[in-house]
């Protein structure tokens, strides 16, 4: 497998999870430390190159499929890992 697959996997889970950061009912980042639109566009440009880099390698259906199951499995997991982690801190739910 090329290296570039490997980054777009990389991208698409990167990308995901900077638009998770970037919503603003997330848990990850405390509400003081963040940048919406910059989070939200960096998200955005992370899963589109991930698509781009996939779409190389795979076919369009397929490419698609994999992005999408990549974004939704980050997008499933990082909440209740957030949630998770904050209660373990004791810090604010």
């Amino acid at each position: 497998m090329p290296a570039y697959v490997v980054l777009s996997f990389i991208l698409a889970a990167a990308g995901a999870s900077l638009v998770y950061a970037g919503s603003r009912n997330q848990m990850l980042i405390p509400a003081r430390n963040r940048s919406h639109k910059i989070l939200l566009l960096a998200g955005i440009a992370a899963l589109i190159i991930s698509l781009v880099l996939m779409l190389q390698w795979f076919g369009p259906a397929a490419a698609v499929f994999i992005w999408l199951t990549v974004a939704m499995l980050i997008w499933s997991t990082v909440p209740f890992a957030a949630v998770w982690w904050r209660s373990k801190r004791g810090g604010q739910q």
